[in-house]
């Protein structure tokens, strides 16, 4: 793994207990807690809706996690860079559309929070080997949720939060 890698997981060492506690800040609903694309679903008849399998580590967090968690992990480098502020604002929007009030810049900054979740996920399942899925399918969602983070500058982010 490159140099972008071995930034988040040394943060992530050293201060796990408090980034910890900034993924649980916020109004929780309930989230699917792993959706990576091996989890997710689109039916081939019917009203043709995106769906979850596997909620074994169903939560109650902040919504923009289980956002950040898919983008983050499943989505090329590439196309999420090109999509993931609309997506967010596209977020924003709807949750306003509900009558749920949100600031869109701390939105964004949970997303790039919540990216080095998904960077957790992702490098916790390559560790793994192929125990819970193909090595091959860790080391992609670690590869890409790495780029994530660094084009995120999430760690930059959560130093300047944590000090």
């Amino acid at each position: 793994m490159d140099d972008a890698f071995h930034r988040v997981a040394t943060l992530y060492s050293a201060r796990s207990a408090d980034i910890s506690r900034l993924w649980r800040a916020g109004p929780g609903t309930l989230a699917h807690g792993d959706s990576h694309l091996g989890n997710l679903f689109v039916p081939t008849q019917g009203v043709i809706r995106t769906g979850f399998l596997d909620w074994a580590v169903i939560c109650q967090v902040p919504g923009i996690r289980d956002v950040a968690y898919t983008m983050c992990n499943s989505v090329p480098p590439d196309v999420r860079a090109e999509i993931e502020r609309d997506l967010v604002d596209r977020y924003c929007e709807l949750l306003s559309d509900a009558g749920i009030a949100v600031d869109p810049a701390d939105i964004w900054d949970q997303y790039r929070i919540h990216a080095v979740y998904s960077w957790i996920a992702a490098a916790a399942t390559a560790g793994m080997g192929s125990k819970w899925q193909s090595v091959e399918v860790g080391l992609g969602g670690t590869r890409r949720a790495t780029a994530a983070c660094e084009h995120l500058d999430s760690v930059g982010l959560l130093e300047s939060i944590l000090g």
